[in-house]
Order: C-alpha cells, then sequence, then structure tokens
C-alpha cells in the first residue's frame, strides 16, 4: 500500500478510528496487527524475515540484560548482526556478486554457472534491519533497557508509518512511547496532518512531475547534451529529496496524530554550507547510524592498532579519521543498492568530507552563500553518479556535461518547468532556514496559513501524479 493511493486512505481512516476508541494495550496490539497487514499487503511471504528479525532481537536483547560476562553479551550483539546482516546482503546483494563473480571468471577464459536468488528486494529490509540492530546495540551500551514485552517490542519493529523507509528509530526514541500510554489532541491531530500534507505535496506534485524531466535523460544508452543533463541533474536532486523527504513527513505526520513523535529525517540539506554539514541534514536518521554503529567504533579501532600506535598522535588521527571515513561512506553509499554506482557515490562524499575538513579554514573564509551554491553543486554530481543506471553511463554523462555543453530554447522550457516545480518548495524552505523551525508554517498568521493549505490542497488536486509511482527509496 502507497501512501498516495485511496487504499491506503482507506485503511489509515480505519486504524486511526480503532486507535482513537482503543485503551492503550489494545492501542498496540491493534497497531501490531495492523502493521503486519500493511507489510504483508506487499508480499505476505516476507513477514518472516520481520518477524525473525523481531524475535532475535527480542531474545538477544533479553539475554544481554540477563548476562553478567562481557563476552556473553558480546556473543548476543553477534548473533544480532550475524542474523540480520545475513538476511540483508543474502536478499539484497547475493544475485549481484554472483554475477560480478561470473564476468570475473569470464575475463580469464573461464566460464562458470553460480547459482542466483532471483528474488525481488524484500520492502523495507533494509531499514527495519538497521533499527532492530541499533536496539540490541544500545542494550549492550546501556543506552535502553531490554523490554521483556515480544508484542510491544513487534510493534517498535514494525510500526507501519516508518517500517517501508524509515526514519530509521532508535530503541531509546521509540520504545518508551510504545510502552507509555500516548495523549492524543486535536493540537496534535492538526499538526499531524498539516506535515503529512506537505509530504504528499512534495511526492505527488513535485517529485512524481520532475521524474517526467529526469527519467528520459537517464534513461540506459541515451545520448543527451551538456545542458540537458544538467538541467537533469538539477531536477533529480530535488526529487529524490521530495520523493524521500515527502515520505518521512507523511510518516512523521501520521506517528504525530497518534500521540508519536518520530525523529527529523530531513532538516533542508541543500541549505547547507559544506558537504560534511549536508550528511547531517540529508536522511538524518541514516547518516547517524552510521556515525554512531560503524564510524565512530571503527575510528576508535583503527586509533588503536599496533601499526598507528608509534605513529606521532596528529598522523595518528588522521589515518585513523581517513580509513574509517572512506570505510563508512562506501558501506553507506552500498546500503542503497547493489551496483557499483552507488559504492563509487560513497566513496565520492568520502573523499569530498575528507578534503573538506583539510581544507575548513579556507572554505570556511568564503562568502556563506557561495558556500551553498558550492555545496549544491557538489552534491548534485553524487547525485548523477547515483542515478545513472551504471558507473559507465555516470561518466560518459558527466563527460558530455562538460565537454559537450550547449543550451538553447528546448533547455529554456525544461528550466521553466523545473523552477515553476520547486518555487514553493525553495520559498517556504527559505522561510524554514531563516527561522530554524521546519513547521514555521503553523506559526504563520490564521488567514495566510490557511491561504497556504488551501494552496497546497488545490495543487494536489489539480496537478498531483496519483498513478502509484512508488517511493524512490523502497528500492533500498
Amino acid at each position: 500500500m502507497l501512501f498516495h493511493t485511496l487504499q491506503f486512505a482507506v485503511f489509515f481512516a480505519i486504524v486511526f478510528g480503532l486507535y482513537l476508541a482503543l485503551p492503550h494495550k489494545w492501542q498496540n496490539r491493534m497497531l501490531l496487527v495492523a502493521s503486519y497487514v500493511f507489510y504483508g499487503a506487499w508480499d505476505w511471504r516476507y513477514l518472516s524475515l520481520l518477524l525473525i528479525s523481531t524475535l532475535v532481537d527480542f531474545l538477544c536483547g533479553l539475554g544481554i540484560e540477563g548476562s553478567q560476562a562481557r563476552r556473553r553479551k558480546k556473543a548476543y550483539v553477534a548473533v544480532s548482526a550475524i542474523v540480520n546482516l545475513s538476511m540483508l546482503c543474502t536478499f539484497k546483494y547475493f544475485d549481484f556478486f554472483a554475477a560480478n563473480f561470473q564476468e570475473l571468471m569470464g575475463q580469464f577464459g573461464i566460464t562458470v554457472h553460480p547459482y542466483f536468488l532471483n528474488v525481488a528486494l524484500p520492502i523495507g529490509i533494509s531499514f527495519y534491519t538497521f533499527q532492530t540492530m541499533s536496539y540490541t546495540i544500545d542494550v549492550y551500551r546501556g543506552k535502553v533497557e531490554a523490554t521483556c514485552n515480544v508484542l510491544d517490542f513487534g510493534l517498535y519493529v514494525s510500526f507501519f508509518p516508518q517500517l517501508i523507509a524509515g526514519p530509521i528509530e532508535r530503541g531509546s526514541r521509540l520504545l518508551p512511547q510504545v510502552l507509555k500510554p500516548r495523549t492524543v489532541t486535536l493540537d496534535e491531530v492538526l499538526k499531524g496532518a498539516y506535515i503529512a500534507l506537505w509530504g504528499l505535496f512534495l511526492k505527488v506534485v513535485i517529485a512524481d512531475n520532475l521524474a517526467k524531466i529526469v527519467d528520459p535523460v537517464y534513461a540506459p544508452a541515451v545520448d543527451y547534451d551538456g545542458g540537458m543533463v544538467l538541467l537533469a541533474t538539477y531536477a533529480f536532486a530535488y526529487q529524490i529529496y521530495c520523493d524521500f523527504a515527502g515520505y518521512s513527513f507523511m510518516a512523521i505526520g501520521m506517528a504525530q496524530a497518534m500521540g508519536i513523535t518520530l525523529m527529523e529525517n530531513f532538516r533542508r540539506p541543500y541549505f547547507s554550507p559544506n558537504i560534511s554539514d549536508f550528511w547531517r541534514r540529508w536522511h538524518i536518521s541514516l547518516s547517524s547510524w552510521f556515525r554512531d554503529y560503524v564510524f565512530s567504533p571503527f575510528y576508535v579501532y583503527c586509533e588503536k592498532r599496533r601499526l598507528l600506535a608509534r605513529a606521532p598522535l596528529k598522523l595518528r588521527h588522521a589515518i585513523a579519521f581517513f580509513i574509517a571515513l572512506m570505510v563508512t561512506e562506501y558501506l553507506l553509499g552500498l546500503w542503497h543498492g547493489a551496483g557499483w554506482n552507488f559504492g563509487f557515490f560513497g566513496i565520492y562524499h568520502g573523499l569530498m568530507i575528507w578534503a573538506y575538513y583539510y581544507l575548513r579554514r579556507q572554505w570556511d573564509a568564503l562568502n556563506v552563500y557561495l558556500q551553498i551554491f558550492l555545496t549544491f553543486h557538489i552534491a548534485c554530481v553524487g547525485w548523477l553518479i547515483f542515478r545513472a543506471p551504471t558507473l559507465g553511463q555516470a561518466m560518459d554523462m558527466l563527460w558530455d556535461l562538460f565537454g559537450n555543453f550547449s543550451f538553447g530554447t528546448a533547455h529554456l522550457e525544461v528550466a521553466l518547468q523545473l523552477a515553476a516545480l520547486t518555487c514553493i518548495l525553495i520559498t517556504v524552505q527559505v522561510f524554514q532556514e531563516w527561522k530554524k523551525d521546519t513547521l514555521v508554517v503553523l506559526s504563520w498568521p490564521r488567514l495566510v496559513r490557511g491561504g497556504f493549505i488551501a494552496l497546497l490542497v488545490c495543487l494536489i488536486v489539480l496537478y498531483g501524479e496519483f498513478g502509484g509511482r512508488p517511493f524512490i527509496y523502497f528500492q533500498f
């Protein structure tokens, strides 16, 4: 069920009606059933994976809390990681690496016939496996107490608004809200309705209309001039933002209406003054997950290696930082999909972040608007690598961008379409960035606020694309 379909609207109306009528305990039970129905509507067979991940981490959490020996606690963390990452790697990367192994052997004249799973990627597996693993690790670190109620823990894992594409929640944030009674007020419902409406506008009006600019240029084996590549890349930068942030806002809004606060997942990333700040504003729940569970521990591990122990302190920090950063960014890129372009996307961003830290004094001395302009274009080069069907086509498109550039009437028409589709978003985000408040619209005078909301509704009705186009991050 897609958020922007009539089927989901009916589903949510029923769930919300029951939610308001039930006491806390039965709210949780009903939401758990609804979440499994929601996930099972995609493919009921993959409910088994969701259930395995839930039960493994529930038992590992109890095992950690009930153990005294540090070695035993680590063993439970290892079980959680092995089970979850095995499921993720099997379904997401097995066929990719099998195909690349076959191709590599072919380069040496060796014919191999590896086994291919040929199964669809279980939707949301990259999100809920990370959410369950973070719970087990946080129990081990003493940041959250293990819950003894498997049904409530199951709801923490499968809460349907954020199950498929995040935000990736932590046990320390979401689980207490599941365990404690929640209060639903009219103000919270109205706030949630606005957040969800804004997300719906981003998805069906902006993102899905921008796709008409992006898809023809980024189709496989298409030869376009640099001007069209540039416009399509700008369009994709806003398409992927509006598509993914749109999902996150809808998820946050629906949860808000039920008295549950989900973490902010996007904070105006294209207003970032540097590429490091960009990743603190873009897909915050994922980037902070990799920071806390990959970069930080791996950095400490690298720094303590005997090979670096005799190096000067500053050099040791620099080497450990570079290695940890590149490994983290590569894995973050590969998280997005089984393709070399995704891995290179991560490496590219790792190099850009590393370069910023070593040129920070010079960069920060630039005019802030120039910093934002340059950071946006650094991000756009990454989006070109990310969106291209193959790494080879990405290199060809980059060549066209810098070596085959032209701009004519056809380009101007596309540029005007792009400007028309993004003008409301950019205008609102200027106010949001000015006030440092994502919900700044709700503080506007009542008449202005009402007129803006009415405008969003009209644009959704008139220009919304309701053809059932999936969210981009569903493939990850």
